[in-house]
């Protein structure tokens, strides 16, 4: 990313200012097949949403297997009203349910802990319909791996806010905070980042420049009309002499 050191300096006082404004949650991890789920949940929305959609979802399924068979418009009602991209949502969660399953031979991802970190990441991205938010939710939230779950609207608050370079792509913007976010500092990190991103609406609109514009001002000559000037005629009276 161009200029990285000068957006490094960025997102570390960025970070420090969150530390007072953000409480940062106890965490228990989840099964990795679960945190799937929960972060498909939470994917382009706020932790509030996600924490309401999630137990609506699976409450309407027999289990996480269910969920995989079940029918695309079945996930998007039990995804319920209030869930934004319910269609795409149900999609990808199928895909990558139905990987999961064909990958393991059922619904459990416990080979993962076995996996280096950076394996069961390749594991994980190669999924059919996974999101880079996903993935790294499942490697830092229950693998305890150094990732930094980023989506769109992270990407977009930290551009609008000049945290990260206005034209960085999404996988830069993962590069970037994974390079410069310690591991030792990613959990806490995630935390303070969601609580960002979930402050005001992500999709902002930018900044106006205002350009003084400076008014011309033409005096105009006053210009008194001249009185058209009338010849007086002059009309010369012939001596008339009478004759006698």
């Amino acid at each position: 990313m161009k200029n990285a050191s000068t957006y490094a300096k960025r997102l570390s006082s960025l970070l420090k200012k969150l530390k007072s404004q953000v409480d940062v949650p106890d965490h228990e991890p989840r099964d990795p097949v679960e945190q799937i789920v929960y972060a498909f949940c939470q994917w382009e929305t706020t932790t509030r949403q996600a924490d309401a959609t999630y137990p609506r979802l699976m409450k309407h399924m027999v289990d996480i297997n269910d969920l995989r068979v079940s029918d695309p418009a079945d996930i998007i009602d039990a995804l319920g009203d209030r869930c934004s991209r319910a269609d795409e949502r149900a999609a990808r969660l199928r895909l990558v349910l139905r990987d999961v399953y064909e990958a393991a031979h059922g619904m459990s991802l416990d080979q993962l802990r076995e996996m280096s970190k950076r394996e069961a990441r390749t594991f994980l991205d190669n999924l059919s319909g996974i999101t880079p938010f996903v993935s790294a939710s499942v490697v830092l939230l229950s693998l305890g791996g150094h990732a930094i779950p980023v989506d769109d609207q992270l990407a977009a608050r930290l551009k609008r806010d000049e945290i990260i370079d206005e034209d960085a792509t999404l996988e830069e913007v993962v590069s970037f905070l994974e390079h410069h976010i310690k591991a030792a500092d990613g959990l806490t990190a995630h935390f303070l980042l969601r609580g960002y991103v979930e402050q005001s609406p992500a999709a902002a609109p930018a900044r106006k420049t205002t350009k003084k514009t400076t008014k011309k001002t033409t005096t105009k000559k006053k210009t008194t009309k001249k009185k058209p000037t009338t010849k007086k005629k002059t009309t010369t009276k012939k001596k008339t002499t009478k004759r006698k």
